[in-house]
């Protein structure tokens, strides 16, 4: 656990923002503005603010990426931003928690002051900062006043049946969390490398687009609120990612990805390994553009494998570990059921009870691989907790925040980019039912032999949610074939696995039915653990919160065993492939 620093050192970092105030210059800038607005900051008839909250976050981007041995682009870009928290009323009844689709985005329309992520300038001093925050306070109160005047004409037509309060108070404290600090990045050095590994996808002439990217994303956030809660945080992490597409002859778009996260640059695999791991994936898709297409659907056990256990878990169950409030409208609750399967199953069991889930912020390192979801403070200025979540099993808890819930009454320290997220995971299985890579095999084929299949199906690879959205639907000119609807994952590499050991890759798949109780399902587990690190989606709609759309996090996960699952085919219509074959394939 990195070391909570509870008194507070004046601090001078600047990563690229030439003269920017210092740490105790927008602390102090931040504190007087907060006590000006509790004193002075009213309008007749509407509720004052009893809470107030200021985020500074100063950051530099540094991008690059190549395509074919070729840059693409290589850039750096310093910013700061702004995000002011009000809370009108009192903790019991307060503006939060409602949702009025009149207002616009992000808490501001475009003809208004904004007053969450709000650029400001990278120079700034303690007199500017407080001109910054007086325009974003008052854009953040007038909106909180006709909130709370909205949600309360709402409560006074209901009868309400829900008495949780709104909002937990807590105690000051002056928190930091600096010792990591920053490392250097070496552009020169990542140019190359994102040119040579590029290169590689040049010598396949069936694979039509591809690239390589690297990002590095330091940040510092100065955070004070009206409790007297304050801290200063840096944080950092590097990832390279991979992308790579072609079709078949048939004219099914097919992918194949490779990613890896960690928190410094020097922390990232050799330029060899990575070589190895690039060669491998293109290899990977051009035997894939030449397997047989899975004509009809599967039902039967399934074994995940590496990346694909992550990315199964991570997107069909680790959403739902999350305490979500539905918010008020003026038509009542507004019921939301995504990720909301275990609001109310606390105490229930969600698991085969071989296995428990624990929530590890606090914990940066796993077998030689630094966890990127590990933090010691979260959005908040509450000190991360280890928390167990499911025990055998049983759902115990929720990865909370401050927005207390009928079930969930306090905060364990969890909300991260907007709103509670589930940011680093360990899931730990008995010795038991912890199989090796073999019998798991072998326990697949029997169930396999009774239920006469011919065959099993192991999923290696499935596609992430941040890479098909932001990389591959660019590639592929919004044509690759993902899955959509409630429970379908988009799979990558899968392979038939017969009775003889002998292994048949197939393609154009996705997985189905993939619903929390699925998971009930897993039979065993593989007796080795394996850490993941992604870019996980927010649990709630950044279209709410404000917040991000993607959140650092780490998974610790075996091999799954699903007893029972649907592998079904892709039925859509694909584009034509190109009427001539690619020049390279000419030579």
């Amino acid at each position: 656990m990195r070391q909570i620093i509870l008194t507070f050192c004046a601090l001078f970092v600047s990563y690229g923002i030439a003269n920017a105030g210092t740490v105790a210059e927008i602390k102090r800038a931040m504190s007087d503005e907060i006590k000006r607005s509790l004193s002075e900051l009213s309008v007749e008839g509407l509720q004052k603010p009893y809470y107030v909250d200021y985020a500074v976050t100063r950051r530099t981007s540094y991008a690059i990426k190549s395509t074919l041995g070729a840059l693409l682009y290589s850039r750096s870009v310093p910013s700061a931003s702004l995000t002011v928290g009000i809370r009108v009323g009192t903790p019991k009844f307060d503006n939060t928690n409602y949702f009025d689709v009149s207002l616009g985005f992000f808490g501001s329309a475009d003809d208004e002051e904004s007053y969450r992520n709000r650029r400001i300038p990278l120079e700034t001093d303690y007199s500017s900062l407080r001109r910054e925050l007086w325009l974003a306070t008052d854009a953040a109160y007038k909106q909180a006043a006709e909130l709370y005047s909205k949600k309360e004409a709402a409560v006074k037509n209901r009868l309400r049946n829900d008495s949780t309060p709104d909002f937990i108070s807590i105690e000051p404290a002056i928190l930091a969390d600096t010792a990591s600090g920053y490392a250097r990045f070496d552009a020169r050095y990542f140019e190359a490398l994102t040119r040579d590994l590029s290169e590689i996808f040049g010598r396949y002439p069936h694979l039509h687009g591809s690239s390589v990217g690297i990002e590095y994303l330091p940040e510092e956030t100065i955070y004070v609120n009206s409790e007297g809660r304050e801290f200063v945080k840096r944080e950092a992490y590097i990832g390279l990612e991979v992308v790579a597409s072609t079709q078949s002859d048939d004219g099914m778009i097919l992918a194949n990805t490779y990613t890896c996260y960690t928190r410094i640059p020097q922390e990232l695999p050799t330029r060899d390994s990575l070589i190895r791991a690039i060669e491998q994936a293109a290899v990977t898709l051009e035997n894939t553009r030449r397997a047989p297409r899975l004509e009809d659907s599967y039902s039967g056990p399934v074994l995940f494998e590496d990346q694909a256990a992550a990315e199964v878990f991570s997107q069909m169950f680790t959403p739902n570990l999350v305490a979500q409030r539905s918010p008020l409208t003026e038509r009542g609750v507004q019921d939301d059921e995504r990720f909301g399967s275990f609001q109310n199953k606390v105490g229930g069991r969600v698991l085969p009870e071989f296995l428990t889930v624990q929530a590890i912020p606090q914990k940066n390192i796993f077998e030689k691989t630094s966890l990127c979801g590990s933090y010691s403070i979260d959005d908040e200025g509450m000190p991360s907790k280890n928390v167990t979540i499911v025990d055998a099993g049983y759902l115990k808890t929720l990865l909370s925040s401050r927005i207390p819930t009928k079930r969930i009454r306090e905060s364990n320290g969890h909300q991260r980019g907007g709103a509670p997220i589930m940011s680093s995971l360990l899931v730990q299985p008995n010795k038991k039912n912890s199989l090796s890579n073999a019998d798991l095999r072998k326990k697949m084929m029997k169930f396999c032999k009774d239920r006469e299949l011919p065959f099993g199906i192991i999923v290696r690879k499935v596609l992430n949610q941040n890479l098909l959205y932001t990389v591959l639907f660019n590639q592929t000119s919004g044509e690759y074939p993902y899955a959509q609807g409630t429970g379908k994952l988009s799979l990558i590499e899968v392979v038939k696995l017969y009775p003889n050991g002998k292994e048949e890759i197939v393609r154009g798949s996705e997985g189905a039915g993939f619903v929390v109780q699925t998971f009930k399902d897993i039979v065993a587990v593989g007796n080795k653990q394996k850490a993941y690190n992604y870019l996980a989606p927010a649990v709630m709609s950044p279209f709410m919160t404000g917040g991000s759309q993607y959140v650092i996090s780490s998974l610790i996960i075996p091999d799954l065993l699903f007893e029972d699952a649907e592998i079904s085919p892709i039925k859509s219509d694909f584009p034509k492939p190109p009427l001539l074959a690619a020049p390279q394939a000419q030579k």
